[in-house]
């Protein structure tokens, strides 16, 4: 697949459209992992709501990748929250269409963020991810991140597996997608 990758932050008024992306890849990617009645019920709405919030308080950045002016990624991350991480960076989203996964563009999107958060000064960077979730735990592995603890997350009316993962900002990221 040739390519054109171009990076940049989303501006407030792109954030329904971001919105939209990370709606529709819930849908796509979790049907085997979250209850469908819960992605059913999925409020595009609510969704834009909270970014623009994350995005009006400062709490996260929005970096959206386009191949040919296509959307094609978004990543949304900033400081982390967590108890225990609070002086890490935090990748809260990484998502690509369907037809990009395994080409590269993956690893070009992730590295791209981790040089972000780098420069925003921070030392590590922490994410989490659904149990079962296996094609991403390999990707963050490969990208030199360890698993560090384990918790639950509220989703709807059931708490779902997270396994949370750390890395040292500056370690070597596997160079394939």
């Amino acid at each position: 697949m040739n390519s054109n990758k171009t990076f940049r932050y989303a501006d407030r008024e792109e954030l329904y459209e971001v919105a939209a992306f990370l709606h529709d890849s819930w849908q796509a990617e979790y049907r085997q992992v979250i209850s469908e009645d819960y992605l059913d019920s999925m409020s595009l709405t609510e969704r834009h709501e909270r970014l623009l919030k994350r995005f009006d308080e400062r709490t996260s950045d929005f970096m959206i990748m386009h191949d040919e002016g296509r959307l094609v990624g978004v990543s949304v991350f900033g400081k982390c929250f967590a108890e225990g991480y609070e002086e890490d960076g935090e990748i809260s989203a990484i998502y690509l269409l369907h037809d990009y996964i395994g080409k590269g563009y993956g690893h070009a999107l992730f590295v791209r963020v981790e040089q972000e958060l780098a420069a925003k000064g921070y030392d590590h960077f922490v994410l989490d991810l659904l149990e079962g979730n296996d094609r991403a735990l390999r990707f963050y592995l490969a990208h030199g991140f360890e698993r560090v603890a384990d918790r639950k997350f509220r989703i709807g009316e059931i708490d779902y597996p997270l396994i949370v993962m750390r890395k040292r900002s500056g370690m070597s990221t596997n160079e394939k997608g």
